[in-house]
């Protein structure tokens, strides 16, 4: 029950984060009371503190990259629930698998808008001066909504729980 429900939080998040670029708060709010309540209804008072574990594990590391300006504050927000509906070691499974899942729809997204050859010059030149300078794209970024990453990565974790392995 409460991975359909994380399921249909994700595709509401993903949807309004194509069309608006913004991850609502309200839905975020209302999925923390939801995986509060399901998981102390779960286990009582040791399912509540899971909640949170998962959601400050969640939430802290993708706190980060936040203050670095590299997702927004909604995308943090949203692994912060995943973390809260599943525990910090499902938390944990799913960042890791939406890094893999982000690099690879960035790593498309470069090669689409032939943009890799700059990258790699980029990487390059910060190996060699160690300057974050060269990290910087001068001729204009290219992004997509990393809610697409996350619910990707997420379900992946789901399935490899399903299967026995989370």
């Amino acid at each position: 029950m409460k991975y359909i429900l994380l399921v249909s939080i994700l595709i509401i998040c993903t949807i309004t984060d194509i069309k608006e670029r913004k991850i609502h708060n309200p839905v975020l709010l209302l999925a923390l009371i939801m995986a509060l309540l399901l998981n102390s209804h779960e286990a009582g008072p040791s399912g509540a503190i899971d909640t949170l574990k998962g959601l400050l594990l969640g939430t802290g590391l993708f706190f980060i990259p936040y203050l670095l300006g590299w997702l927004g504050a909604g995308d943090a927000k949203l692994t912060g629930i995943i973390g809260a509906f599943g525990g910090w070691q499902f938390a944990l499974c799913s960042i890791l698998l939406t890094a893999v899942v982000g690099g690879i729809i960035s790593l498309y997204l470069l090669i689409r808008h032939k943009r890799a050859a700059s990258l790699l010059q980029n990487l390059k030149m910060f190996f060699f001066t160690r300057s974050t300078y060269y990290l910087r794209d001068m001729d204009g970024q290219y992004s997509f909504p990393y809610a697409i990453a996350i619910s990707l990565g997420t379900g992946l974790a789901l399935g490899l729980r399903v299967m026995g392995y989370v």
